[in-house]
């Protein structure tokens, strides 16, 4: 007791000593430098993310699409060339085909090096089969590969909590961040951060090494537990938002979402605000968990554009630690932190199957043969062949936005009959087209030895006198379908340089 008395005796004419030396240290200034230590890391990961996210966010996950829920489930996404050449860049799928209850994890995504899919990366995922699929994506990307100097960077979608689960269980989060262990004291200790959605909330879950908790003493330490939100769309406005856990700060630090406005010029924090306490948290175990109406955030003058370019957020973990000496003028201590990841707020989902369709087949001049390959799913085309005078051709797309309609083609020898084979992983579709006739690289050469000239009127008066069942598309000068004398005289005023 005697020790407790001298302690408080000691503590209060240290305050009294520190009011005469720094009097305009109060217990506000002393929450405000704890959260001068989060606004400090969330900046830094927007800087971060908006440094690495010219290379990520539209191409990572740009052009997502899948076969139709089936045993063999296959996912494609296209990446910049930056990315497909960059070192340590990986990426996996996860896919669930009983309602997220479970997830297949693929680490086995590479890129599929094929005409029409030069920076298209796939994986194929075994799977039970049924006709319902949920997917979303992850990728890593090594910021150093980048010519940037942090480390790697999650960018990645999630589960969907479609029912607004709380606390969501373990299957309805996406990790955002890993993190080393042993940096501190195990309750502390971060591991990583995780994340879902719904259509009005945002959810938040920073893991650590040990249980849950400790706000500290009543004369310190007090730590600050915070999952701190940014938008890196919002330019260089220097506002952080955070959930915060804790009660330090001579009681001027409580349970809520916190704005955090700071000055890039000076790195200093202006100031901070209780946003809102209406949001749900869980100290529970070895996690802070969190949720609140995402409006509460993307509303706020500070947030920036909404929905952003990606549709997502920044999260990163930190705690904070100040001890007693913080009255005297201390510094609080970042106990640990996490990189920052990326959470892209959308999940692929599909529900049954509506069989693609196939339409305006062409065969050009050239000898390119093409089809429209159309499926309201987005599905794309597990097979895509087309077969003329018995030899198959796989047709190659053009771009990969399957729900708008995508052109499919090939170069063939020969034309008349074509029989074109679809799939989208589930439904077989086919259509049988009269091209008419084998294609023609040089409009005129009937006889196909690159030269127009006599050779060629011969041939066609000829095909026109004894036609004997044969067509010849580069004797049909005017393209109406039929070879007669007013294809002679276009040929001889070819020959000619007649136009």
């Amino acid at each position: 007791m005697k020790k407790l008395y001298l302690y408080i005796t000691i503590l209060i004419f240290g305050v009294a000593f520190n009011e005469n030396t720094n009097p305009q240290l109060d217990d506000n200034q002393i929450a405000k430098k704890m959260f001068q230590a989060i606004w400090n890391q969330a900046m830094e990961a927007k800087s971060k993310v908006k440094q690495v996210t010219p290379n990520v966010r539209e191409e990572l996950l740009s052009n997502l699409c899948s076969s139709a829920p089936s045993e063999s489930f296959i996912t494609h996404a296209d990446l910049s060339d930056s990315l497909t050449q960059a070192e340590n860049t990986s990426a996996s799928v996860f896919v669930s085909t009983d309602n997220q209850s479970s997830w297949i994890e693929n680490s086995n995504v590479a890129p599929l090096d094929l005409p029409g899919y030069e920076t298209t990366w796939g994986a194929t995922t075994a799977t039970s089969g049924g006709n319902n699929v949920h997917w979303y994506l992850s990728g890593s990307i090594d910021s150093q590969s980048l010519g940037l100097g942090f480390g790697q960077i999650i960018v990645a979608q999630s589960p969907y909590n479609a029912n607004d689960q709380w606390p969501p269980s373990s299957n309805l989060y996406g990790v955002m961040a890993t993190d080393p262990t042993g940096e501190t004291g195990s309750g502390q200790d971060i591991i990583g951060v995780r994340a879902t959605y719904s259509d009005t909330r945002l959810y938040a879950s920073m893991d650590l090494n040990g249980s849950c908790c400790s706000e500290g003493g009543f004369f310190g330490p007090w730590n600050l537990y915070s999952i701190a939100v940014v938008n890196p769309d919002a330019g260089d406005a220097p506002t952080a938002y955070a959930y915060v856990f804790g009660n330090g700060g001579l009681g001027q630090i409580y349970p809520g979402i916190y704005k955090i406005d700071g000055d890039l010029t000076t790195g200093e924090v202006a100031g901070f605000e209780v946003l809102s306490t209406d949001f749900q948290y869980s100290t529970n175990g070895n996690s802070l968990q969190a949720n609140s109406a995402l409006d509460i955030i993307v509303n706020d003058a500070g947030w920036g554009t909404w929905p952003n370019s990606f549709n997502g957020v920044v999260l990163v973990g930190v705690v904070v630690s100040a001890g007693g000496d913080i009255i005297f003028g201390g510094t609080p201590e970042i106990l640990d932190t996490t990189e920052p990841g990326v959470l892209v707020m959308t999940t692929q989902v599909q529900n049954g199957n509506i069989a693609p369709t196939l339409s305006n087949p062409i065969l050009s001049d050239s000898g390119e043969v093409s089809i429209f390959y159309t499926d309201l799913d987005n599905n794309l085309a597990t097979v895509k062949q087309v077969s003329i005078d018995n030899m198959t051709y796989d047709m190659i797309p053009s771009t990969h936005t399957y729900s708008e309609g995508v052109v499919f083609s090939a170069q063939v020898e020969g034309g008349g009959i074509a029989q074109f084979n679809f799939s989208d992983g589930a439904a077989n579709v086919s259509l049988e087209a009269d091209l008419g006739g084998a294609g023609c690289s040089l409009l005129g050469d009937a006889n196909e030895d690159s030269q127009i000239n006599v050779l060629d009127v011969v041939l066609t008066v000829n095909l026109i006198l004894n036609p004997n069942g044969q067509d010849n598309l580069c004797s049909d000068i005017n393209g109406d379908g039929q070879l007669n004398v007013l294809d002679v005289v276009s040929l001889v005023n070819l020959i000619l340089g007649r136009s």
